[in-house]
């Protein structure tokens, strides 16, 4: 299947550009202090330290999320989809993996004072981040083909190709728009605070999901053309 040798040949070169990513982590490992940053508050604070092995755990994550990649078009009962929009998805995943592997320095780029405590850079940098991967992947959702497990989903998108067609169009637009909001919040991640982004954040991201289903389901029952 074209899928899957496509995915194989694809996930086989990012797995070796997540291993030299790794072998990084490795020789920085040893500088690293007993107790590392872990976690941070929604505008970039330092709010929780670990034990240092913590930092290889993150630098691993990149591989499971490749695993994940790599199984998920061989099990999508719709996989042809995939071969359909084979670009996107690659762009997709590549886009995502090489975010998590930048992600994954956060805590030595802390240790080492490339991103000063409590200047709220790494909420910034996160948000901004984000905010390129949905509007870059926003402008090509339009190209995504039926299947179950990539794109705007709904009950009625998943039973009818127009109206997956038009919910993925308009899942593009939302996209574009939440990329836009994440780049303003990037802006004013410290100003604004950790309760008020999280607020912000979690509205934005609710506010599209439904009204991605209602236009789906206006789609369905007639009242869009």
């Amino acid at each position: 299947m074209a899928v899957k040798r496509h995915s194989r040949r694809f996930i086989y070169v990012l797995a070796a550009v997540a291993l030299v990513n790794f072998v990084a982590h490795l020789l920085a490992y040893p500088s690293l202090p007993e107790l590392v940053p872990t976690h941070w508050g929604a505008s970039g604070e330092v709010n929780g330290y670990g034990p240092r092995y913590m930092a290889l755990i993150l630098a691993a994550l990149p591989f499971l999320f490749l695993l994940l990649f790599r199984v998920i078009p061989s099990i999508d009962p719709r996989r042809e989809g995939y071969e359909r929009s084979w670009g996107v998805w690659r762009g997709f995943v590549c886009g995502f993996s090489l975010y998590m592997m930048a992600f994954s320095w956060v805590t030595e780029a802390t240790v080492f004072g490339l991103i000063p405590e409590g200047s709220g850079l790494v909420g910034s940098l996160t948000f901004a981040g984000l905010g390129v991967l949905l509007i870059a992947l926003g402008n090509y959702m339009p190209r995504v083909r039926q299947n179950y497990t990539f794109g705007v989903k709904t009950p009625w998108a998943l039973a009818d190709e127009h109206n997956w067609d038009r919910t993925q169009r308009m899942g593009g637009i939302v996209s574009v728009v939440w990329g836009a909001a994440m780049l303003a919040l990037a802006l004013f991640a410290g100003a604004l605070g950790g309760e008020l982004l999280v607020g912000l954040f979690v509205a934005l991201i609710l506010g599209g999901t439904a009204w991605l289903y209602l236009y789906s389901y206006l789609v369905f029952v007639g009242r869009l053309r």
